[in-house]
């Protein structure tokens, strides 16, 4: 477990799925992979990966668990290149995290799901908040970008450390993100 002990908090938009993240997750990264704009509804998905004993999640009181919290298996080979299970409120829809195969001891936590980070205020500017370094290692860039090969043209650069042009397909690739996930 981290050595950060403050949490995060989030939820899905309908407030049936909330999750708690304990500690300082271990990268932020980007996926440009057409399942994963297909699931975002977005151009790119934008995900948090923290250790699974990070992780709690709870259903509102009331709801039935298996009802409520929905999982989709997508297909060997599917564009991410390997077996993933994401987590969706059965409500709402909203997409609460990622498992992958490659990762197995890992979560991928949507970022959107999280309360907001805290902002600035530099309304006499004209200019919208900007995010505060909360001393947590909250306020992060992307370590890693995956499937830059369905990029948008006008998606400027992030500077990610590890940019990946499709997914990790080598045995080399998975070593440099298992460097990064700490476990080498």
């Amino acid at each position: 477990m981290s050595d950060f002990t403050k949490s995060r908090t989030g939820s899905c938009q309908c407030g049936a799925v909330q999750v708690q993240i304990q500690g300082k997750p271990l990268e932020m990264h980007l996926c440009h992979c057409v399942t994963c704009q297909k699931v975002s509804g977005s151009i790119f998905a934008a995900l948090v990966t923290i250790k699974e004993e990070q992780l709690t999640i709870t259903v509102k009181p009331g709801l039935d668990e298996e009802s409520t919290l929905k999982v989709y298996k997508g297909a060997p080979g599917d564009s991410s290149g390997s077996v993933s299970r994401r987590t969706f409120c059965g409500i709402c829809g909203s997409q609460i995290l990622l498992r992958n195969d490659h990762l197995p001891s890992m979560a991928m936590v949507s970022l959107g799901i999280l309360e907001p980070y805290p902002m600035t205020e530099d309304s006499t500017a004209g200019k919208e908040g900007r995010e505060v370094d909360d001393g947590e290692g909250w306020a992060m860039k992307p370590t890693i970008e995956y499937w830059c090969v369905r990029k948008r043209q006008w998606v400027g650069e992030t500077g990610a450390e590890v940019v990946f042009k499709t997914g990790p397909e080598t045995e080399e690739d998975l070593a440099k993100l298992k460097n990064i996930f700490g476990l080498a």
